[in-house]
């Protein structure tokens, strides 16, 4: 937990190479001028050259923001709350059959 994997610019994104990555974030929001179009930046052949257990595993980073973290635990707990209720439910129903053999 506390993790988010990099985004695929963010994998192949140089050092040195930083001012581009400003450069695109500036023009992303430009919807008069060009059409939002990311296909032909360098790291998408990179990426698509992945198979899908090195994509499913990429590198992670820690996240920073401590609101958002609290966020993510929040809807952690939801989540495995969530699924105890409707694991409890479901045994109750089976176990409440009669002779069907249910379990």
């Amino acid at each position: 937990m506390h993790h988010r994997h990099l985004r695929p610019w963010e994998l192949f994104a140089e050092d040195d190479d930083a001012s581009s990555v400003l450069e695109m974030k500036k023009d992303s929001f430009d919807t008069l001028g060009s059409n939002n179009s990311y296909e032909d930046q360098p790291w998408v052949a990179k990426y698509e050259k992945r198979n899908l257990i090195r994509k499913v595993f990429d590198r992670e980073v820690w996240i920073q923001e401590p609101a958002l973290r609290q966020i993510q635990d929040t809807i952690f707990l939801q989540a495995v709350l969530g699924s105890l209720v409707l694991t409890a439910i479901c045994v109750g129903i089976f176990v409440a059959l009669p002779k069907g053999r249910f379990y």
